[in-house]
């Protein structure tokens, strides 16, 4: 059971690891580094790119928006104030990457945004937006009309959607930003963000694909999905089956990843929505056949 008492002892640990140098450095904050699996220490993934106090996230799996406050709290990360994340980027369309999406949307808005959302991402985007917000309704048109809640800015509810294909998608004063396609069993990309100090590429959910080496070669962070052959080899038949279907096709093994890390070369890889027993068999996995620097990735992790 999760209590006040267990939440107050995660945020002590959270607190008690070395804050971010901000200032006008680019950090990368892993706000969920979960999988579609019910892990209560694993929110669904989001990874914030952070540059001069302005944020930008991808993805927007489950808790996105409360890691985001706990990086605010237990970390000093102003710039994750749930109210100031408005660009953001979706890999894919795949619920455990977006579930997270009308809590986005509405939360920081009833709570003071002060501008819409701008949004990137897949064809489908501005389909599941527009349902999101009719889903929504009955709440938007309580917080909107004449006699309702009175908000200071009604109109911050709405969403400006961008489908998206590979190429520059965004660019502002902090970043660039260019989508590559990857191979997932819908519509994937992946992203590469350059800023001012730093090149940082995140998979998203893929198999190995040339175009994660050609974004990355040399960057210096890549964030991408790993899945433990072990981890595969222990489950039940059935769903063993299923898994190895679409490992190698539609994610990536560790042998495949250690792989992809020595041809792309970024200075350091991070491990994320990955599928293992534990974070030390993936690391043991990984140190095996790959000579770079990795880290296994937890929420709320600074890089």
């Amino acid at each position: 059971m999760i209590t006040a008492a267990s939440l107050l002892a995660a945020a002590t640990a959270n607190a008690q690891r070395p804050k971010p140098p901000i200032a006008d450095k680019t950090i990368v904050v892993m706000l969920g580094t979960g999988n579609p699996a019910i892990d209560p220490d694993r929110s669904g993934p989001a990874t914030a790119i952070v540059v001069n106090g302005s944020a930008y996230l991808v993805d927007f799996g489950a808790g996105v928006v409360r890691r985001a406050k706990s990086a605010v709290l237990a970390r000093e990360i102003t710039a994750l104030e749930p109210t100031n994340l408005r660009v953001v980027f979706a890999t894919h369309l795949h619920s455990d990457h977006t579930v997270g999406y009308p809590d986005l949307i509405l939360t920081p808005w009833v709570m003071g945004r002060r501008t819409p959302l701008e949004v990137y991402g897949p064809k489908g985007l501005k389909a599941m937006t527009a349902n999101l917000l009719e889903a929504y309704r009955v709440d938007i048109d309580a917080r909107t009309s004449p006699d309702g809640m009175k908000l200071a800015f009604p109109d911050s509810y709405k969403v400006n959607v961008h489908e998206i294909g590979p190429g520059i998608v965004y660019k502002d004063a902090n970043v660039t930003v260019t989508a590559f396609a990857t191979r997932h069993a819908v519509e994937s990309y992946g992203y590469r963000f350059d800023t001012p100090d730093r090149s940082i590429v995140i998979s998203g959910d893929t198999g190995p694909v040339e175009a994660t080496i050609d974004a990355c070669r040399g960057c210096d962070v890549l964030i991408h999905e790993a899945i433990s052959p072990a981890w595969l080899a222990q489950l039940p038949e059935s769903r063993r089956q299923e898994f190895e279907r679409f490992s190698g096709r539609y994610h990536t093994t560790t042998t495949e990843l250690a792989n992809l890390g020595r041809r792309a070369r970024p200075k350091l890889l991070v491990l994320y929505h990955y599928s293992s027993a534990t974070p030390e068999d993936l690391h043991a996995e990984m140190r095996t056949s790959y000579p770079g620097h990795f880290v296994i990735a937890r929420d709320l992790d600074v890089y």
